[in-house]
This record gives C-alpha cells, structure tokens and sequence, in this order.
C-alpha cells in the first residue's frame, strides 16, 4: 500500500520547480522498455564505465541530473543519443539529497516501466548477470511476482591505500577496486519499513569502528517496476510502499542482488574536503569527515579481504540470492 506524506509532496514539487532540461529526447525515453535515473555531480571520472556497464545490462534510458558540476559532465551527456539531462542549480541537501529530483523524474518518465535508480559510483551486480540482461531478469521477476529487487550494497576497494587507487575515465572500477570484505555484515527488521536494515562492510570496520551504529545503511532497492504515487523516502533504501522494500523476504523463490560502490578511489579525500565545506550530505556529512580525518588510508585486509570472481561468488557467500531463477 502506498503511503502519502504531503509534506513530502510539496518539498518533491519545490524540486520540480528546480530542474531544467538541458538534453531530453522525448521520443527515446517514451519508447525505452526500461530507465536509469541518477543523480550526479562532477562525476565526468566514472561516468563512461557506469554508463557502459549498464548499456550492457540493456538500460534502454538515461535519466540524468545534473547537481551543478563543474567538469564538462553536461556536454559530455549531450553527446550521448541514449542519455537525456537536467540541470538542477537547488540545495542537494534540501532536495532530500537529490532523491525528490529523482522521483520527480521517474514520476513524469517512469510509471509503467522498469527503473534503475542508483548512484554513479554504483553498478549493479544480480544472479546470471554475466550471459542474462535486465530484460532478461525483469521478465523472471514478473512472472514470479516480484516488482522490485533489493539489494546490499557492497564496498569495494583497491590493494593499495586510496592515494594509488586511481580512477580515470573510461577505466573499469573493477579492475581499479577489485576487492570487498567476505564479512561483518549485519541486519536487523525494521517493523516500519517492512526491510531488513544492513550495516558494515569496510565503512564500518575502518570508519566507524568506535560507533558502529553510525554507520550507513547498506540495504537499497534500486531496481522497481514503478507506478503511479511511488516514491523513494530515504535514497534508495526504501519507498513508501512498504511491499516493494525488501521482496525476498520469506520467500524461496525470489531473485535478490547486489550494488557495488566504488566510492573508495583517489579522488575521495577531495570529494570529503569538498563536502566539508558544502555541508550538502547527510547528517552534516558526518560521513565524509569520518573520510577526511583518516586520510590516505588502506582498507585491503589479507584476512578479510576477497577479490570480486563473479555474480556466482556472491551467491554462494549469501550476498544475494537466485531464488529458483535457473
């Protein structure tokens, strides 16, 4: 059942008000079978491997934001046919950290389709993923009755400290950031959500080891078949329709997957810096100070650490699940 909040309504609607078309190809977005929307700032570094990697999932659409950036990241979107964009020059932080220009967008493109709602530094990792598209996946997911995938949100990190762990565009974050850590996570139900909330990972044994209760949440649902009224709450950890936060709960046969994050490369001591100042992310950017104050750290651990083999490794580790997907 989806649950309205009219104080959010308006605060989405102060955010429509905020977008600006830059590039939208009416036509392309009508006709794609499914659309990536993200928002994104200064982000010219990863936008080819993100946009790549889900042009080979089969993304038909993307939807793309634009907070501001400073890198040429707008003429480069303009020349890509399966893109469109907007300019939003509003308070990220006002904006429910970008997520109200999100649903704005999957409110006005979305209804119908399936959508991918992620971060740029996010690619999306599911059972099979390596020989079967999203079409593919989505088309199990309907006829199993799942119109969501959640997933965890997996860290991923370089051998080296981030100084040396470089990513320039066009590299694959895979080979950049090939490792994550085999365990610590932890989850707990959340009556309110109806989802499991999951924390740790390396964020939580290198950054916020002294307050583990502090650390971000890892659970996200960033693939929905959207309808009319949706909308994300908080990121893309949950919406307010409580039956589509976390489908493969008590159930054998649902497909669940994983997001890798590719936040841990060089270039975030001056992103933390940057939103030291800005003071645009969550909880004051509590977050990136916890990245300022550790500086040029290494987060690869010989006994915690595992190198990415594969959507098969991570169902056998138990990060994400194919159900009865064959």
């Amino acid at each position: 059942m989806i649950r309205t909040d009219r104080t959010a309504e308006r605060r989405i609607e102060r955010s429509r008000q905020q977008l600006r078309p830059r590039t939208v190809r009416a036509e392309a977005i009508a006709s794609a079978w499914s659309l990536l929307v993200c928002c994104a700032r200064n982000e010219m570094p990863r936008m080819p491997a993100f946009l790549d990697h889900y042009r080979r999932l089969g993304v038909g659409h993307f939807l793309v934001v634009d907070n501001q950036s400073e890198d040429g990241l707008q003429d480069y979107l303009g020349q890509q046919p399966d893109c469109s964009s907007w300019l939003a020059d509003g308070s990220y932080k006002a904006s429910n950290f970008g997520m109200d220009w999100c649903n704005v967008l999957l409110a006005q493109y979305g209804v119908g389709k399936w959508c991918v709602t992620v971060d740029p530094d996010e690619l999306l990792v599911y059972p099979h993923c390596e020989e079967r598209d999203l079409h593919s996946l989505t088309v199990r997911l309907e006829a199993i009755g799942q119109p969501s995938l959640f997933t965890v949100l997996l860290d991923a990190y370089g051998e080296g400290p981030l100084s040396q762990t470089t990513l320039t565009p066009g590299a694959d974050p895979f080979a950049v950031c090939p490792w994550f850590d085999r365990f610590n996570l932890t989850q707990r139900f959340d009556a309110g959500t109806q989802s499991f909330w999951v924390q740790g990972g390396v964020r939580m044994r290198r950054f916020f080891a002294d307050n583990p209760e502090q650390a971000p949440a890892l659970n996200k649902v960033p693939l929905v078949r959207w309808a009319n009224g949706l909308r994300y709450v908080s990121s893309m950890h949950h919406l307010n329709d409580t039956s589509l936060n976390c489908t493969v709960n008590g159930r054998a046969d649902a497909v669940s997957g994983v997001l890798f994050h590719f936040k841990y490369v060089s270039l975030l001591r001056e992103k933390a810096s940057e939103e030291m100042v800005r003071g645009e992310h969550y909880a004051g950017s509590t977050e990136y100070k916890a990245y300022f104050e550790a500086g040029d750290v290494r987060l690869y651990d010989p006994e915690i650490s595992l190198r990415y083999a594969g959507s098969g490794q991570l169902q056998r580790l138990g990060f994400m699940q194919a159900g009865t997907w064959f």
